[in-house]
């Protein structure tokens, strides 16, 4: 009994770090990747709305349906049903591109259309993977850890850091 607790109490105890540690340092299967606030999808992609994500917006806008739809939506989308937000300057009308470029925020974060709450960051999706490479000079291998220059590895897992606590 004596020697099955002392293998049990060789057994190293799990890594109990903080939480960006074993984010950072998972395997592929487990790694998660915050939102790093790069902005690149918000430049890839088209959001398409509902009428009532329309309307809602237009009203945390507090402008009128019709002339919201007229600043912000794309005029050429065909579909009548629904309405496609419209990108100015390379990206979604709404992503304001912060002093710090590596950093851009949603201006309606709060009432962001429901396809933008859905979509999550990973580590393997193309928008992420080429927001790291461009704003942080750091790509992800295989094994789901980051590669790059010491110190540019340093600083992605330290604004991690910031940004999870």
């Amino acid at each position: 009994m004596s020697e099955a607790r002392g293998q049990v109490a060789d057994i190293p105890e799990r890594d109990t770090g903080s939480v960006p540690d074993r984010l950072i340092d998972a395997a592929p299967e487990a790694l998660d990747l915050p939102c790093i606030r790069c902005g690149v999808c918000c430049g890839i992609y088209h959001v398409r709305i509902s009428k009532a994500e329309a309307c809602r917006l237009a009203t945390y806008m507090g402008m009128d349906l019709y002339d919201w739809v007229g600043r912000y939506c794309e005029p050429r989308w065909p579909d009548p049903r629904s309405y496609l937000i419209r990108h100015e300057n390379g990206a979604c009308v709404f992503l304001e591109r912060q002093p710090d470029e590596r950093f851009a925020l949603c201006s309606v974060y709060t009432v962001r259309p429901e396809s933008c709450r859905e979509w999550a960051a990973g580590p393997y999706k193309p928008a992420c993977v080429e927001g790291l490479r461009r704003f942080w000079n750091v790509t992800v291998d295989d094994a789901g850890r980051f590669v790059g220059e010491p110190d540019a590895v340093a600083r992605v897992r330290q604004m991690i850091r910031e940004m999870t606590r």
